[in-house]
């Protein structure tokens, strides 16, 4: 004699043991903490390097404006010279300001996901998340016990809006820590790099205005010997400043290159990757949707 439970089951022993499995795993790992206590240090982790770049861009772009427009007429042996050491640094001084608004759009896109990270951890999401599956499994047992609803229909329903809870429960963090992931395997070395280069550059800027001008040669009426002295050490100060003029244009190719290189980093770190993660997340969670 057959048996009607094997012979016409709903869905295969497996499945049905598997989606158990599943929304009792998920209900425990909303319960505890481990999982928003780690996506917790991963956005830490990553508004902080925001805060950082962005204190870096700002700093490098107050040290270009105090250099920017000056100029100075320098006379190395006793031929007049005219350098505005602030040109050579405008391409970089334009790339700044772009690259602001890009740390802009990147604290924007961490705010929303600190907000959705509260959502998740919300503790009515939690409560609704555990009421769901205790809803859901009792359907099941009625269901198995009592023939009701052959066609599956509340059970079906239940479960759908189970995975819409448990989608908002848990795809902002997970997504938080493979995004933080990707970056420690892939991105950090290039993070790191860069903000060395553009640290040193702010620096070497500085120095730059820092520097003292050589003395004008027509200021005073010396004697010959004192005005072939002045002459020499006048014409010494302004190579070396014109080295240092020309050292920071050759500079300004790397920190472009950096700049465009951290720009990368947050677009993709606080653009790209989390729309990624959250479209992966989507789609696994339709095709469970869809399988009930």
């Amino acid at each position: 004699m057959n048996n009607p439970a094997k012979t016409n089951p709903s869905r295969p022993a497996v499945t049905r043991w598997f989606l158990i499995l599943l929304v009792s795993v998920t209900v425990v790992l909303s319960a505890l903490t481990p999982v928003d206590r780690l996506a917790e240090t991963q956005y830490n982790a990553l508004f902080q390097r925001a805060l950082i770049t962005f204190a870096l861009a700002r700093t490098l772009n107050g040290v270009i404006s105090a250099v920017q427009g000056t100029e100075l007429a320098l006379q190395p042996a006793g031929v007049g010279v005219t350098l505005t050491p602030g040109q050579v640094l405008d391409p970089i001084n334009d790339l700044v300001e772009r690259f602001s608004w890009v740390m802009l759009g990147a604290t924007i896109s961490l705010g929303v996901q600190q907000v959705l990270l509260d959502v998740g951890q919300w503790w009515g999401i939690k409560v609704l998340l555990g009421a769901l599956a205790l809803l859901w499994l009792w359907i099941r047992l009625r269901r198995s016990f009592t023939g009701e609803d052959p066609s599956g229909h509340t059970e079906k329903m239940v479960f759908r809006i189970f995975i819409i809870v448990a989608f908002i429960r848990f795809a902002v963090p997970v997504a938080m820590i493979a995004n933080e992931g990707l970056y420690r395997v892939f991105l950090e070395t290039r993070f790191e790099e860069s903000t060395q280069v553009i640290e040193s550059a702010g620096t070497e800027i500085k120095d730059l205005s820092a520097t003292e001008a050589p003395p004008n040669l027509d200021d005073a009426d010396p004697g010959m010997f004192e005005s072939l002295e002045r002459m020499y050490d006048s014409t010494l100060k302004s190579l070396d400043f014109q080295q240092k003029v020309e050292y920071v244009a050759d500079r300004t190719s790397d920190v472009i290159e950096h700049l465009i290189q951290l720009s990368v980093v947050f677009i993709l770190q606080t653009g790209l990757l989390p729309i990624a993660f959250l479209w992966i997340f989507l789609q696994l969670f339709k095709q469970i949707f869809r399988n009930q």
